[in-house]
């Protein structure tokens, strides 16, 4: 009996580690799918002399350069304090990089604390700000918040409020609501910088982690999280040709798409499913009354459905997948290619619209995890062709990639 166990798991182990999709496991579990990721960074990108993380990693897990990017960094801190609950080792890599982010990504003006891009390792420099942007900021604190909802410590704390606090003053439009998208350090806020994602990125990249976590300080996230949320549901969501509003005046009133030569800009179908899946996270949100909890799912799950009947698939449903940019106007598709990011991003609206789209989150968690996943080098793809062949000039580790956007999808799958 023994030597039959070991057999059959030598038999596993090998059907795991197939070079071709054709030997990618239709059992690998979310948890090794978390850890997979993890893992690509672990070995690759860590380096034990700085307890921390390279940020650009190519696509066979060589090291490009020697900077650490905040966002990158505090992404991956966000996936390895979720995966410590599958690998309890990761929490002193987790805790050891958001040490290095305070100490070396972050700095100080006259309104307060605030992330830096990038530092240097090789020329021990990081870049001269006269401008931060909300991307930045708002995931610069995507990493502490998930750290402290795993592994919570009054020191992390304190400093989350500091960094939360101070990125209120500098962004929040104390007249209209909302947030600014820029932040001039000369200037101040910066006049024709909204935008959707400065709707967004605040509530997913961290408030409202820190809500469910950060429990008898939820007075200092709940205004916000109410206010993006009620200027979103009316401004954010054009009706007429079924895509979200991504530009806004000072005002939030939207830029309007005047025809198919003179739009706003172009739109990917990842923003129709991100703004699905920011007003369908409200059913948990107990701060909201019923009726209000209603109408926002309600939108969420009528952009959804108005989203995948877009021409954007390649093909009859969800099975490979879809393109990235659209034009507005016409649905035109204007990139053909197919987006790591985009796919995380409907394959969490779509769980969190429980069994309504059960097929169509079958069909895209199979198409996402057969090709994006490298069973062979490790990691996922940032980008593939219209065929599914992996685009592999794009980094793998990058400014903005490292293992957030799938780590997170990952916990909604297991949540829902």
């Amino acid at each position: 009996m023994k030597i039959y166990s070991l057999l059959l798991l030598s038999i596993l182990v090998t059907s795991c580690t197939g070079d071709n999709k054709t030997n990618k496991p239709a059992f690998k579990s979310n948890e090794l799918r978390a850890k997979s990721i993890i893992e690509f960074f672990n070995t690759n990108a860590y380096q034990s002399d700085i307890k921390t993380f390279y940020s650009e990693i190519d696509d066979n897990g060589q090291i490009v350069s020697k900077k650490i990017y905040n966002v990158a960094l505090s992404r991956l801190i966000y996936g390895l304090s979720y995966a410590s609950k599958f690998d309890k080792s990761y929490i002193n890599k987790a805790e050891n990089s958001v040490a290095f982010q305070v100490d070396k990504l972050t700095a100080h003006d006259s309104i307060g604390n605030y992330f830096l891009s990038y530092y240097d390792m090789e020329t021990n420099e990081f870049p001269e700000t006269t401008e931060v942007d909300i991307w930045q900021q708002a995931y610069g604190l995507c990493g502490l918040s998930e750290l402290y909802r795993n592994n919570p410590s009054d020191k992390l704390l304190s400093n989350i409020h500091k960094f939360h606090d101070d990125f209120v003053s500098r962004f929040h439009d104390d007249v209209n609501g909302g947030f600014y998208g820029n932040y001039n350090m000369k200037n101040g806020q910066v006049a024709g910088s909204k935008s959707l994602q400065a709707l967004v990125y605040p509530i997913t990249a961290y408030m409202e982690n820190l809500w469910l976590a950060d429990i008898p300080n939820r007075s200092k996230y709940e205004p916000y999280l109410t206010e993006n949320l009620r200027i979103a549901y009316a401004n954010g969501w054009d009706d007429d040709l079924g895509w979200v509003n991504l530009k806004f005046d000072d005002e939030w009133a939207p830029c309007i798409n005047k025809s198919r030569e003179n739009t706003c800009s172009t739109v990917n179908p990842g923003h129709n499913f991100q703004f699905a899946s920011l007003l369908l996270r409200t059913n948990n949100w107990t701060f909201l009354a019923p009726a209000a909890k209603n109408k926002y799912n309600d939108l969420g799950i009528k952009i959804l459905k108005r989203t995948l009947k877009k021409p954007v698939y390649a093909a009859a449903d969800l099975s490979q997948g879809f393109y990235s940019e659209v034009n507005p106007v016409t649905d035109e598709i204007i990139d053909d290619k197919k987006t790591w990011w985009q796919h995380c991003e409907a394959l969490i609206s779509l769980s969190l619209a429980g069994a309504r789209f059960e097929n169509e989150l079958a069909e895209l968690k199979s198409f996402y995890f057969e090709n994006f996943s490298d069973d062979k080098n490790g990691g996922e793809y940032f980008l593939l062709d219209k065929h599914n062949e992996p685009q592999i000039k794009e980094l793998k580790g990058s400014i903005g990639k490292s293992a957030y956007h799938t780590v997170e999808m990952i916990r909604y799958l297991n949540e829902n």
